[in-house]
């Protein structure tokens, strides 16, 4: 159950990352943000809680693979704040695009993994 509302989360997540960058909100500047920290972390934390769930239900190792990812977020966003916001310039080196692209596709990633791990 938990891995599939994790799948579902992802896919929810991309879809608007999608809708956000169509609509030229600057996702990316929202998240650099100081002021929207505590947002971006207890969003970080979200998928943490759930991908640990997802983890203790089917042992499956998408769901490792996601919770460490999720884990070195979480651990860098809430610990080491401004390593994270001192990023920004590399991010705008790359293109704001290419950052909405590449959270999109893992999101995307993680939310088939996700509902193919519960699957099978």
């Amino acid at each position: 159950m938990f891995g599939f509302i994790l799948g579902c989360f992802y896919l929810l997540s991309a879809l608007t990352f999608l809708w956000l960058n169509n609509s030229k909100f600057d996702l990316v500047g929202f998240f650099f943000n100081k002021a929207n920290h505590k947002f971006y972390v207890g969003y970080e934390l979200s998928f943490l809680v759930l991908c640990m769930f997802a983890l203790l239900e089917s042992m499956s190792w998408v769901f490792f693979v996601l919770l460490a990812i999720h884990f070195m977020g979480f651990y860098i966003l809430a610990f080491n704040a401004e390593k994270f916001y001192s990023m920004r310039n590399e991010i705008d080196a790359l293109g704001q695009n290419s950052m909405i692209n590449f959270s999109v596709i893992f999101y995307l990633l993680g939310g088939v993994f996700s509902l193919f791990t519960v699957l099978i």
